[in-house]
């Protein structure tokens, strides 16, 4: 269908702690991603795209906004955004596009929930509407605690691992479901004949793969039967809060960690066949062909890799995200592997030239369209994330080229530096190493700069 639009609609898929190598397009080969993998194959894939923040509030609000969590007005995990502060949605309904957003947002729980969007369908709109608590002894108002945060440690996440349908999967299921009947709505509105307006902006998020680790029974027995639990030590030369720590054999047990891995890769695929329920209502409707298309999630996940889980780390398995964006009506040459290092605070400027909006003056993201139209000369190759949180904050980190640096600020834990061309695992900590004393230098300043 030719859209009389002469915007495209935009739809954005997201989801949650979804580490970056768990996908076919980075060589592995036991998960299965159809609806992702299809879209990859004739759009752009951001092989080195990071998150701004390794942890889920902060990280949706920088991708947002387009900034770093400076420019957001807010660091902390649990901290609204600030209403003034301009989005992606409130941007581009300027100029016409109807904002949707289905699922997760995690707006934290300010009376602000919308933040641009026009219209919100799903259960993560939750705040005082401006109202405080009640001065009442007697009386304690309750807030929402989301489930799997802070209620027991990650070795209690890991064995609990198992066969099942999450509180964040069901409601997962009522975001879709509700997007499905909401595009049925926008495009046809068969009762009154009124079809929506204007171009569509529509994100679908996910609560997945995000603990509790569970997920249903067929795909749990088929992962168990093909994924194996990272079983590593701490690194040398390396610390973090102990909250991430688990040693298989004395915290866990081999088998539980194996199910958690299990479970994981489950909640992955299961999240795939939700955002293939998407594509294939907008097939029906005959106008996928009249969208740009994106996918992103938050940050990833340790899964056990070097003895840790959960994210809040600087390590790739937690800050680095898949990414890709797809329009092959514009950026027609296929399936693409863009290596420049990017930030999702590029997502912002990147949808406004790909709709012909003008970009907000200021912005820390830059477009994408250069890279994704093969034109790389002249980008600053180098992105920053950086973390608040009382566990693994205040810290920071900055990749340049191939160089990753990290320190974590007001701890004694030692500084990190890796070469990740020649180490792309992270083994080798190359902070004391003699012939990088330049790297570590340069890397300090810009980080000095950065946090100043």
């Amino acid at each position: 269908m030719k859209s009389l639009n002469k915007k495209p609609h935009i739809l954005i898929f997201i989801d949650d702690e979804h580490r970056p190598d768990i996908l076919p397009i980075e060589g592995n080969p036991n998960i299965r991603t159809p609806t992702l993998d299809r879209f990859i194959a004739q759009g752009a894939y951001f092989r080195n795209a990071y998150t701004p923040s390794p942890i889920c509030v902060p990280a949706r609000q920088c991708f947002l906004t387009g900034n770093y969590l400076e420019k957001c007005g807010t660091r902390g995990y649990g901290i609204p955004l600030p209403s003034e502060v301009v989005t992606i949605p409130g941007h581009l309904s300027r100029y016409g596009y109807h904002p949707v957003a289905a699922g997760k947002m995690h707006f934290a729980d300010g009376s602000d929930q919308m933040h641009g969007w026009y219209e919100r369908i799903g259960r993560d709109i939750r705040g005082r509407n401006g109202y405080e608590p009640a001065d009442d002894p007697l009386h304690k108002a309750i807030t929402f605690h989301e489930e799997g945060t802070g209620k027991w440690s990650q070795a209690k996440e890991i064995t609990n691992a198992r066969v099942g349908m999450s509180s964040f999967m069901k409601q997962d299921k009522y975001t879709v479901d509700g997007a499905l009947m909401y595009l049925d709505e926008f495009f046809v509105d068969a009762t009154y004949d009124r079809p929506g307006e204007g171009p569509l902006l529509l994100a679908v998020s996910l609560g997945c793969p995000h603990y509790p680790y569970q997920c249903p029974e067929e795909l749990f027995n088929y992962y168990m039967q093909r994924v194996k639990p990272r079983v590593e030590d701490l690194p040398e030369n390396f610390d973090c809060d102990n909250f991430f720590k688990i040693k298989v054999g004395k915290d866990v047990t081999y088998r539980e960690a194996h199910r958690a891995t299990a479970a994981y890769y489950g909640m992955i695929e299961w999240a795939d066949t939700q955002f293939g329920r998407v594509i294939s209502k907008l097939e029906a409707l005959n106008v996928l062909d009249d969208f740009v298309v994106v996918f992103l999630s938050d940050h990833g996940e340790m899964l056990g890799e070097k003895g840790l889980w959960e994210k809040q780390q600087y390590f790739d398995s937690s800050v680095r995200v898949p990414f890709f964006i797809s329009w092959p009506q514009k950026f027609n040459r296929g399936s693409s592997i863009i290596k420049e290092n990017v930030s999702l605070v590029d997502l912002f400027p990147t949808l406004c030239e790909i709709s012909e909006v003008p970009i907000p003056s200021g912005l820390d993201g830059r477009s994408l369209v250069p890279l994704m139209e093969g034109r790389p000369d002249g980008w600053s190759n180098e992105v920053y994330s950086e973390l608040y949180h009382p566990l693994n904050g205040p810290s920071v980190m900055v990749k340049q080229d191939n160089m990753k640096y990290f320190r974590f600020e007001g701890r004694d834990w030692p500084e990190q530096l890796f070469n990740l061309d020649a180490d792309p695992s992270e083994n080798h900590n190359l902070i004391d190493n003699k012939a990088h004393v330049d790297d570590v230098k340069r890397l300090r300043a810009k980080v000095d700069n950065f946090m100043s």
